[in-house]
């Protein structure tokens, strides 16, 4: 079997900063996908400079932890802070879990945002936070996904056999969500060198450290280390060298 890895960047569009480190990772390193969040004030430019991109897969961050919704609060209410009309936590998320209708139609409201800004739906679906490591959030998840037709980013909830039943995703996945578990040279030359056949992700966070993104996140020096990384001509040798295939959600599940 083929080597084929997806290198996927969460949080397009979170901040400016965070976008052009996520096209600098596309433009000079081996980043090959990327999620957008929809929920949130989009661009116009931004939305050109990903389709300008022909080789970049996008797909949606599902986010209803940060931000206002899409669909219309009267009908979200349960995921909401109360009388604020913003996403509650993601510690508050999941210790008071959202009405099931509530969240799956935000998710819908979010993809069709998604498909009247690109012209097209997105190549996959995972969540701000890896909401679907929880096994609530995974089963709306992955209804929505099933309906549509659509991939998703795997779980860790997949070593149970009901919860990945009808889904499409990548057979290996590789990343960190903590503050401190952003990618270094060393651990990511040995995943590469590495990578199991099949279809594998590496999840990671490139951005810019600035003022905009020290407001909205913890994650901060991490993400300029990850830009480093994840555009190094280097690295992309390095993958170059070792005959891994480099391609995008929307290439391996049509």
């Amino acid at each position: 079997m083929q080597r084929v890895l997806i290198v996927n960047a969460d949080d397009c569009n979170l901040t400016p900063g965070v976008t052009r480190a996520i096209l600098e990772c596309h433009d000079r390193g081996i980043l090959t996908s990327t999620t957008f969040m929809a929920n949130l004030p989009v661009e116009a430019q931004t939305v050109r400079e990903l389709k300008r991109r022909r080789n970049l897969g996008v797909g949606i961050h599902l986010n209803v932890t940060l931000g206002a919704p899409v669909e219309k609060p009267r009908h979200v209410r349960s995921l909401l802070e109360p009388g604020i009309g913003t996403f509650r936590k993601r510690a508050n998320q999941l210790a008071h879990l959202p009405e099931t209708g509530d969240l799956a139609g935000e998710y819908r409201a979010q993809i069709e945002r998604f498909i009247r800004l690109f012209g097209r739906r997105p190549t996959h679906l995972d969540t701000h936070h890896q909401l679907h490591d929880h096994p609530f959030f995974l089963k709306v998840l992955a209804g929505v996904a099933r309906s549509l037709g659509l991939p998703m980013r795997r779980s860790k909830l997949f070593v149970q056999k009901e919860m990945r039943s009808g889904i499409k995703s990548t057979d290996f996945f590789f990343g960190n969500l903590s503050p401190e578990g952003y990618w270094r040279p060393g651990p990511l030359e040995t995943v590469l060198t590495h990578l199991p056949e099949g279809v594998s992700e590496i999840m990671c966070h490139p951005g810019k450290n600035d003022a905009a993104l020290a407001a909205l996140s913890s994650f901060t020096e991490g993400r300029e280390e990850e830009l480093r990384l994840f555009s190094s001509p280097g690295i992309r040798r390095l993958t170059e060298n070792l005959g891994i295939s480099r391609a995008h959600f929307g290439l391996c599940y049509t």
